[in-house]
């Protein structure tokens, strides 16, 4: 058993040292995940994700990675602030944080052409690109098959390729 299962196991039985631990582990790739999706809505949207996690700590089986669990319920708070909010206002606050160390006009273009993606596009693009999760992981992550899924990361890299290459 890995520790993040253990972890897990402890935290279902309401071991809150053993939460805190799993979210100090996944905390930043949690945020980085959100920050580029919802933009300054990222910590809210992090905060209710590790909140909705500790109240679920016992529909985690152990039969995926921890962190993919965690993603998936971040994914699925993504989606419900985004219909609450509205696809406008989503997609104005959609832009991805200013964080390359390498060349700042390509970081821009690259956050701009993230932007212009759909968001299940976008989603899939940084999971998959950004994140490195393997297409099975992230077909999980955002409940879709995983055919779906390949088309949609086809389609986002295509449009990525397309935008850059502009």
């Amino acid at each position: 058993m890995d520790q993040d299962s253990e972890l897990a196991r402890r935290a279902a039985a309401g071991d809150a040292a053993a939460f805190t631990a799993l979210v100090r582990a996944h905390e930043a790739a949690v945020r980085r995940f959100l920050r580029r999706l919802a933009g300054e809505a990222a910590d809210d949207l992090a905060q209710e994700t590790f909140l909705k996690a500790w109240r679920m700590a016992g529909d985690y089986r152990g039969d995926g990675r921890y962190r993919a669990w965690l993603m998936r319920i971040a994914w699925t708070r993504f989606l419900g602030a985004h219909r609450a909010k509205g696809r406008r206002d989503a997609r104005e606050a959609a832009a991805p944080p200013r964080e390359s160390r390498h060349d700042p006009d390509a970081a821009i273009d690259l956050e701009r052409a993230l932007a212009g993606l759909g968001e299940r596009e976008r989603a899939a693009a940084l999971l998959c690109f950004g994140e490195s999760y393997s297409h099975a992981e992230a077909a999980a992550i955002m409940a879709l098959p995983l055919g779906t899924l390949k088309s949609i990361v086809a389609r986002a890299r295509a449009a990525l390729v397309e935008t850059l290459e502009a």
